[in-house]
């Protein structure tokens, strides 16, 4: 069956680290039926429901968007805490927790439901189609826009994010909203990748090093690191490494996005030498990517227990090294 989510607007009433439409955050009390739901039904279904506190004009009280759910993962860095990807988000029009009638679209009763200590729960599926139509969602599944169907192609300026200092590494994403904006899903891949914990703690690593050296960090939604010691500036893409099969294809996207940045924020980086580093040391069987990353005039580096290491030789001469 689909979920429902419980989604403060306000960051002074929501105490975890959720980023609206791109991932979630809750305690491990929720677990089971989230694993209930996703894992072991493959139901990755979702509505998101508002809380009166806090909430913005129109949406106190109602179901305001729907879409689709990763798997669930751990936060490392709080116990007992788990983090959830939203892989597809979808606006609705806010919807009431009654229907005209006075009828609760949850249980399909007068009597009023009680939410407290149910931030996460299931929902019937009809009862769910029967919220979507009353918000005028006629796709349960976002569809993607195919540029091959369109008539014409505008290319347009690639959207930019400020850059702020990092004195830490921020907690779960790092993301700053913008408006009431969606997020781009590019944009919303590489925040998921900020939860992971070997993301968090080879950024960590990096950050240590490089003001110990006397430089600066900065980042923003998109670049995880850009880093100035002396003269020296560095753009650094983190990608964890949890499963080795994935190496390669972190490797490849690694690259990607730093090619994208380099020229997105081309006057802000002012020629940073591009930067990949992995959360682990690559296995034998991928031995050679930091070859073809050296080709390409990518340093490598990677984390191996509590110490960011030169991967290749463009990385040994990095001034973190």
């Amino acid at each position: 069956m689909p979920l429902i989510l419980t989604q403060h607007f306000s960051r002074d009433l929501n105490r975890y680290l959720d980023r609206e439409g791109v991932i979630y955050h809750f305690p491990a009390q929720y677990l089971p039926v989230v694993r209930r739901t996703i894992t072991e039904a493959g139901d990755r279904r979702f509505l998101y429901q508002r809380p009166i506190r806090g909430a913005p004009q129109g949406q106190a009280g109602t179901y305001f968007g729907y879409g689709q759910l990763g798997d669930p993962y751990p936060d490392e860095r709080t116990p007992n805490h788990y983090w959830i990807d939203v892989l597809a988000y979808e606006r609705l029009r806010p919807v009431s927790l009654r229907d005209p009638n006075g009828v609760y679209y949850e249980t399909g009763a007068r009597d009023a439901i009680n939410l407290r200590g149910r931030s996460i729960r299931y929902v019937d599926p009809m009862r769910y189609f029967a919220i979507l139509a009353a918000g005028h969602a006629y796709s349960t599944i976002p569809e993607a826009v195919d540029l091959h169907d369109t008539a014409t192609f505008a290319p347009s300026s690639a959207p930019v994010d400020a850059f702020r200092e990092m004195l830490v590494v921020p907690p779960g994403t790092g993301y700053v909203p913008k408006g009431d904006a969606l997020v781009d899903p590019y944009e919303a891949a590489a925040l998921h990748e900020l939860a992971r914990g070997d993301h968090q703690d080879t950024l960590e690593l990096l950050r240590r090093t490089i003001v110990s050296l006397g430089g600066h960090c900065l980042y923003n939604n998109n670049v995880d690191l850009f880093a100035r010691i002396g003269e020296r500036r560095m753009l650094v893409e983190v990608k964890s490494l949890t499963r080795q099969s994935s190496a390669v294809n972190r490797m490849r996207y690694g690259i990607g996005q730093l090619l994208d940045y380099r020229v997105r924020y081309k006057a802000e980086l002012m020629g940073a030498e591009p930067v990949l580093a992995f959360g682990a040391e690559p296995t034998r069987d991928v031995s050679w990517i930091p070859t073809i990353l050296q080709e390409n005039g990518i340093a490598f580096v990677s984390r191996i227990g509590d110490r960011v290491l030169p991967g290749n030789t463009l990385a040994a001469q990095l001034p973190l090294f």
